[in-house]
């Protein structure tokens, strides 16, 4: 009798048991259902990917909360751009569309899935029309552009560089061209070209990469190079720079050319001013000089692109210098401080694309103001009653001279004139305005 009570007992504690299982299994499912909107218990498994994002243990409605919080936190913080030679637009997180239904429906549980985007057509028409590249798209592989920020953002990556289109062109030649060489004859008290072609004969600017004379010069503990040779190294690394696709960040020029550079190109270093430039080409850039007698020669090399630069000097003219004449007294010494004539230049940079003028670029505006010549005279016209010169502001006369015999009032001895080759000869180099731009 006992014995049969204590299965009866075990019989009933079984099916009791039982049945709250099940009663417990049934309100999983009908919460489950009420939450996930009759999605069953549609679960992805453990390791299961969508992109880069990690989706096991959701339901396909948690699955597409969570992708369109990472894809939405993706478009907010891209930061890249499309640059073209020296133009740049922003490159809109919007750009791209994010396919999350599509990419949750046919993901596998358990496996690595794809993220599926398109790219926003309308988007990508605004940003290539602000490069203002119409009737020379044939010339880039736009799918091959297109696929790069794809897989970009499939990824999530957040493209933090700006994309140089000419990396995208259908023609480029891995070998390597030259682009420009110019040369300049040294002058006679330049000292350090040997020193230079030995240790910077070949320089390689990288993509994105600023490059800084001076950084060069500076870390350079062993080379001997004088102010003139610096100079003369600077105005021509700058033309090359302006015949290429580097832009060009920082430049600087005398206010009377001191160095005779030529006009346009001139770029004058010392320890506080410099020269930068930044390859925003899109392929490596490398400068290369060499010396043949007195003449150094700098090139740059990189590949072949539909690409080409060209400065022009679209306007120069002359800025005359003036007489200044200024009177003296009878006990002192006539003589002549000459002067020198100013010039002023208008550079442009010309793109050329498929051998054909794309767009021009205004450069700068360099402007060498005159150094007045300055004749030191006796007149007795122009001296007070008191027998002294008259100030220091002078009188100011055609630089034809006509008139300036008139002015000397004739003596029974007069003093000897003595011409001087003196003024902005021996003044140090004054610092003209800084130009800073493409």
């Amino acid at each position: 009798m006992e014995k049969k009570n204590s299965i009866q007992f075990f019989l009933l504690v079984a099916g009791a048991s039982l049945f709250l299982f099940v009663l417990t299994f049934g309100l999983f499912n009908v919460a489950n259902a009420f939450t996930n909107e009759g999605g069953g218990n549609d679960y992805f498994d453990e390791d299961t990917w969508i992109g880069p994002i990690l989706v096991d243990g959701l339901s396909k409605k948690q699955a597409i909360q969570l992708l369109t919080q990472e894809t939405s936190d993706w478009s907010i913080n891209q930061q890249s751009s499309l640059q073209f030679v020296f133009d740049e637009t922003k490159l809109n997180g919007e750009i791209v569309q994010f396919l999350l239904d599509e990419s949750v429906e046919q993901a596998l549980s358990g496996e690595h899935n794809t993220l599926y985007t398109q790219i926003n057509k309308e988007e990508w028409e605004a940003t290539i029309s602000n490069l203002q590249l119409d009737g020379y798209r044939e010339l880039i592989d736009e799918n091959r552009l297109q696929q790069y920020i794809l897989n970009s953002a499939a990824n999530l990556i957040i493209l933090e560089n700006p994309i140089h289109i000419p990396q995208y062109f259908k023609s480029v030649s891995d070998e390597k061209t030259l682009m420009v060489s110019e040369s300049i004859q040294l002058g006679v008290s330049s000292f350090g070209s040997s020193s230079w072609i030995e240790k910077h004969g070949e320089v390689e600017v990288k993509v994105d990469q600023v490059f800084s004379l001076n950084e060069l010069l500076l870390s350079d503990t062993e080379g001997l190079y004088n102010a003139q040779f610096q100079n003369e190294v600077s105005s021509l690394l700058y033309k090359v720079a302006l015949n290429s696709p580097l832009s060009i960040l920082e430049r600087h020029i005398t206010t009377n050319n001191e160095f005779n550079r030529e006009i346009g190109y001139e770029a004058f270093i010392d320890k506080a001013h410099d020269l930068r430039v930044k390859n925003e080409y899109g392929f490596p850039l490398t400068i290369e000089s060499n010396v043949i007698g007195n003449e150094l020669t700098v090139s740059i090399y990189s590949e072949n692109t539909p690409v080409k630069i060209q400065t022009v000097i679209k306007e120069k003219k002359e800025l005359k210098q003036r007489v200044i004449i200024r009177p003296i007294t009878l006990d002192q010494q006539e003589r002549i401080v000459p002067g020198k004539n100013g010039m002023e230049a208008n550079v442009e940079r010309l793109v050329i694309l498929d051998d054909s003028p794309w767009k021009t670029y205004e450069v700068t505006l360099d402007t060498y103001l005159p150094v007045h010549e300055v004749w030191y005279k006796y007149n007795e016209e122009l001296l007070d009653s008191s027998g002294s010169a008259n100030g220091s502001t002078g009188t100011t006369g055609d630089s034809s001279g006509i008139g300036i015999g008139n002015a000397v009032n004739p003596s029974p001895t007069p003093p000897a004139i003595v011409t001087e080759d003196k003024g902005y000869e021996e003044v140090e180099p004054e610092l003209g305005d800084e130009y800073v731009g493409k």
